[in-house]
């Protein structure tokens, strides 16, 4: 009786492992309308002729998730004699967004423009963005016109490349020894590029690294920059993209350096961030954010780092070094179209006297449709609790033709 039933353990050891050895016979793809189908089969990690695998078949769907092109993946799998075929149901996100950028300050000045984003380029995931946008009722028009395209693992499949034309008008001051000279009218040309590299399957670890030109033009009061910015990022990303909202954790560490001899000043920095989303109920989260950043080499007038903590003027923010965290929860308030987001920050940025601690409170909400690549309305309003704070709304409208 023993040695029955150690023979029946033995069979269905060997029938387990046969099923798993199973052969994926076909993949049908359904329900594209602007991706092409090589896009998604170049995405899974399951291929005909090889071996079926479930785990596989898991992340091949946050493979597609994470390209921000679907709201819905549906997978069913059926096996006969001659191997598996697995069947994939896509709803593709709508790839066009027009994004009318307004924003406004406390001293009546608001900023103004358009964005149009274009995700799905050729079907293939390359993006576009272009944009206009200025900023009116102030004395300081600054403006800010734009166009970027990424090309979506271009080059041997495995690797991104970017690049972008960048040019802007600003109004700055010119600071000397703590001691304001005067304000200046500056125009400045950036020409990023970049190529992201992705060292796995799933796309959680990966590397880029690129050169960014700028070249700045002052009307007055100092002279004229050359800076080529070389640029390397790592970064470890285990998110997962559920179209509702984000889930799981991600590090990037890297920086920026003005390459020496041919820039006209040799700066640059460091930065570090750290993000977690937790899930609590069905489309519930908190989340929580860290971030550390600081200067290389020069630091003088406009050479200095910004802290992302919101709600308090630009020159608060700026400084050799700055540490910030934030936390937040996001939860539905009408169904799955209306999200709320509370969030408070705080953190440093360092200045010498005193050393201020900055803190903020505000609240982000979002207006959501799952078939659109982003966001219909998105509004933030943020309150820096400080003696030099400054209320700070952003407001994004996005809708589909």
């Amino acid at each position: 009786m023993r040695k029955f039933s150690l023979l029946i353990l033995l069979l269905l050891s060997f029938s387990s492992l046969n099923s798993y050895a199973a052969v994926v016979k076909r993949i049908e793809i359904e329900g594209l309308k602007w991706t092409k189908e090589r896009f998604v089969r170049r995405e899974l990690l399951i291929k005909e002729g090889k071996k079926f695998d479930p785990k596989d078949l898991s992340l091949s769907v946050r493979n597609l998730l994470n390209t921000h092109l679907f709201y819905r993946v549906e997978t069913s799998v059926k096996e006969d004699k001659e191997g598996v075929t697995v069947k994939l149901r896509l709803k593709e996100k709508f790839p066009i967004v027009p994004l009318p950028r307004v924003r406004f300050k406390d001293d009546g000045s608001y900023k103004a423009g358009m964005e149009v984003r274009h995700y799905n380029l050729f079907g293939m995931g390359h993006k576009l963005y272009t944009g206009y946008v200025k900023w009116y009722n102030t004395d300081k028009p600054s403006k800010k016109v734009f166009v970027n395209l990424s090309l979506y693992r271009i080059i041997y499949n495995t690797a991104d490349l970017s690049f972008g034309a960048f040019y802007q008008e600003d109004y700055k001051s010119l600071i000397k020894k703590g001691k304001k000279l005067g304000d200046y009218k500056e125009k400045s040309y950036t020409f990023p590029v970049s190529v992201r590299l992705y060292l796995d399957r799933e796309k959680i670890n990966q590397i880029t690294f690129g050169l960014t030109p700028y070249l700045s033009f002052p009307d007055t009061l100092t002279s004229d920059k050359h800076l080529y910015y070389l640029n390397l990022r790592y970064t470890k990303d285990y998110s997962t993209d559920m179209v509702y909202y984000t889930l799981g954790k991600s590090f990037s560490i890297g920086g920026s350096l003005a390459a020496p001899e041919i820039s006209s000043v040799f700066t640059g920095k460091l930065d570090l961030s750290y993000l977690k989303s937790i899930k609590r109920g069905d489309l519930k989260t908190f989340l929580y954010k860290v971030f550390l950043g600081t200067k290389v080499g020069y630091s003088g007038n406009g050479y200095n780092v910004s802290s992302p903590i919101p709600g308090y003027k630009s020159e608060e923010m700026e400084n050799k070094r700055y540490v910030a965290g934030n936390f937040s929860y996001r939860f539905p308030v009408v169904d799955k179209s209306i999200f709320v987001k509370p969030s408070f920050w705080v953190g440093d940025s360092f200045e010498n006297t005193p050393d201020d601690i900055l803190i903020s409170a505000g609240v982000e909400v979002t207006a959501f449709w799952a078939r659109l690549a982003d966001g219909i309305i998105k509004f933030k309003l943020f309150r820096g609790l400080g003696s030099k704070a400054d209320t700070q709304s952003y407001f994004k409208l996005s809708f589909r033709w």
